[in-house]
C-alpha cells in the first residue's frame, strides 16, 4: 500500500488547527479577560472537514484491487474499527473516571451523555461523553458504507460514489436533517460529500489521467484555487454553518488541496517536513487527548491566577498548552495507539486470510 507523507502532513495541520480552536475557548474561559488568540482562528474548527477528505481519499488507497472478496472486506472493517475503537476507548474511561469524581468539569455547558452510546459510539440526542469523537460516528457511517461498497465491482465505484452524492444533494436541497432521528441525521447529513470528494479525488490520482496534467497546472489550482479559496470560505464564514455550501466549498478547496498536494509528492516535488508528518501519525490521540490536556492546564491557570491587566500569562499558558497536548500526544501515541495498532495489525494477518493463501 502506498504511503503519501503529505496525507499524513495535512492530518497533522487539521489537528493542530483543531487544538488551536479549543484553545480559544480555554483562554476565554481562565484568563480572566484579556485575550490573545484571534478570532479568525475559529476557522480551524474545519479541521475535521480536512480529516474527513482525507479518510475518503485514504479509504480508496488501502481498498485498491480487493472488492468482491469477502476476506478482504473483513479485513478492510476490522482494520477500520481496530484502529477507532481501542485509542477512542481509552479517553472515554478517562474521561468518565473525572465524570464520576467532578461531573461539572465535562461538557457542563452541553448537556448530559447516553454512556452506553458514548461508549458505542452509536448516533444520540445527547452529546457524547468525549465531545470531540462526534467526528468518529460520522467515520464509522463513512467506513460502513465503503464496506458494502467493496462487495461490488470495484469499476462501478465511481457510479455509486456519484449516486450517494446525488441522494445527499437531492435529500439537502428539499429537506433538513435535523428534523430526523439521530441515525438518520448521520446518515442523511451532507458531511458525507467531503468524504465521497476525498474518495473521488483519489479515483482520479490513480487514474491514467492524473499522469496527464502538467505540474503547472498543479502548482496554478494551489495559487489560484485553494489560497483564494480558503479566503472565500473565511469570509463567508462557513465554519459556522453545516449545510451544503459548506461541504461543496470546503470540500472543493480543500480537496484540491490534497490531490495537488499528493500528485507533487508522487513527482518527487515535494518533500513533507517532518515535524508535521510525525504529528499527524498521532494525530488521533492528539485529537482524543488535547481536550482533557487543555483542562488541565486551564485548571492549573485558575489555581495560580489570571493577570487581566498584564498578557504574559496568557503567552506562557498558550505555549504550555501546545507543548503539553504535542507532548502528550507524542506519549499517548507510542506508548498505547501505535502498540494496539501493530497488534491488530498481526492479529488481522493471522485470522483473515485470503483464500489464495489458503491453498498454497
Amino acid at each position: 500500500m502506498e504511503r503519501l507523507f503529505s496525507l499524513q502532513g495535512l492530518r497533522g495541520v487539521a489537528v493542530l488547527g483543531v487544538v488551536l480552536f479549543h484553545m480559544m475557548s480555554v483562554e476565554a474561559k481562565y484568563s480572566g479577560g484579556d485575550i490573545l488568540l484571534p478570532s479568525l482562528l475559529n476557522f480551524f474548527q474545519l479541521g475535521v472537514d480536512l480529516f474527513f477528505i482525507i479518510s475518503g481519499f485514504v479509504m480508496v488507497i488501502v481498498s485498491r484491487g480487493r472488492f468482491q472478496d469477502a476476506v478482504q472486506s473483513q479485513r478492510f472493517l476490522f482494520n477500520r474499527l481496530s484502529r477507532i475503537y481501542p485509542t477512542y476507548w481509552l479517553y472515554f474511561f478517562l474521561t468518565l473516571a473525572v465524570y464520576l469524581l467532578q461531573p461539572g468539569m465535562v461538557n457542563s455547558s452541553h448537556g448530559s451523555s447516553n454512556l452506553l452510546m458514548s461508549f458505542l459510539l452509536l448516533p444520540s440526542d445527547k452529546v457524547l461523553l468525549v465531545m470531540v469523537a462526534w467526528s468518529l460516528v460520522f467515520e464509522l457511517w463513512f467506513y460502513l458504507v465503503f464496506t458494502v461498497l467493496m462487495c461490488l465491482r470495484e469499476r462501478w465505484l465511481p457510479l455509486l460514489l456519484a449516486a450517494w452524492a446525488l441522494i445527499l444533494l437531492l435529500f439537502n436541497g428539499g429537506w433538513d436533517w435535523h428534523d430526523y432521528a439521530p441515525a438518520l441525521q448521520i446518515m442523511l447529513h451532507p458531511y458525507a460529500l467531503e468524504f465521497i470528494v476525498g474518495a473521488a479525488l483519489a479515483l482520479l490520482f490513480y487514474s491514467r489521467h492524473s499522469a496527464r496534467i502538467p505540474t503547472a497546472m498543479v502548482l496554478g489550482l494551489l495559487m489560484l484555487l485553494v489560497v483564494p479559496g480558503i479566503a472565500l470560505i473565511g469570509w463567508l464564514r462557513l465554519f459556522d454553518s453545516e449545510g451544503t455550501v459548506r461541504m461543496l466549498l470546503v470540500g472543493t478547496v480543500f480537496g484540491s488541496l490534497v490531490f495537488s498536494l499528493a500528485l507533487l509528492e508522487r513527482r518527487a516535488r515535494l518533500n513533507m517536513p517532518k515535524f508535521w508528518v510525525v504529528v499527524g501519525d498521532m494525530s488521533y490521540t492528539l485529537y482524543l487527548s488535547h481536550l482533557l490536556v487543555l483542562g488541565v492546564i486551564g485548571r492549573i491557570w485558575q489555581w495560580l491566577g489570571a493577570w487581566p491587566a498584564n498578557p504574559l500569562d496568557n503567552l506562557g499558558f498558550l505555549a504550555l498548552m501546545f507543548i503539553a497536548v504535542l507532548c502528550y500526544g507524542w506519549v499517548g501515541y507510542h506508548c498505547f495507539e501505535k502498540p494496539v495498532l501493530d497488534r491488530a495489525t498481526r492479529f488481522c494477518k493471522r485470522h483473515f486470510k485470503s483464500r489464495e493463501r489458503l491453498t498454497t
